[in-house]
């Protein structure tokens, strides 16, 4: 579901046509209550994204990321899973008990904002239509005193939704419990 089908919905939803017009006075606007829909199910749904990381000098650069990294959840180099810490001497980096090279790194990311409206959000299928139940919600919510009653009933949908997404989506080691010892 891209952004254009997100604002589609959520204008047919609130009872609005959704011609070119009708499109362009309320993309903005939505876009903002899409992407604070976006935010909100990333941390309930803590999605998880492994890539490629250079380590240099023990380290890796966690800015260097694709996605805005929130928490580091494992290193591989070799097949191997590597230690790490936080380097507190600087920020969105993390030191690697690990030799110099490539490594994998999965961590738990933000997705991207929306912005274009081919864009779609890196979250899964069931979040999607969740997303539409927010804006519909926010923009209900955000109207006249006789919409608002039903913007309650859109944020109660969109909440109890998000309590039967599991927190632990995607995660391969949800469940797993290792001695380090």
């Amino acid at each position: 579901m891209t952004l254009n089908d997100i604002i589609v919905s959520a204008l047919i939803q609130t009872g609005r046509g959704h011609d070119a017009q009708t499109m362009d006075t309320w993309r903005d606007k939505l876009t903002g209550f899409a992407n604070d829909a976006i935010m909100d199910l990333a941390l309930t749904v803590r999605p998880i994204r492994t890539e490629k990381a250079a380590i240099a000098n023990g380290r890796i650069d966690c800015n260097a990321l694709e996605r805005e990294c929130i928490r580091v959840m494992s290193i591989r180099q070799c097949g191997r899973e590597a230690d790490f810490y936080a380097d507190e001497r600087s920020a969105g980096m993390v030191r690697v008990n690990a030799d110099n090279g490539e490594a994998e790194i999965t961590y738990r990311f933000m997705p991207r904002m929306l912005t274009n409206a081919t864009d779609e959000p890196e979250l899964n299928e069931a979040c999607q239509q969740l997303i539409v139940t927010y804006v519909v919600a926010r923009e209900r919510a955000s109207g006249e005193v006789n919409t608002q009653r039903g913007g309650n009933i859109y944020f109660q949908l969109y909440e109890t939704g998000k309590q039967k997404l599991r927190p632990h989506m995607g995660g391969r080691d949800a469940y797993m419990l290792k001695n380090r010892w």
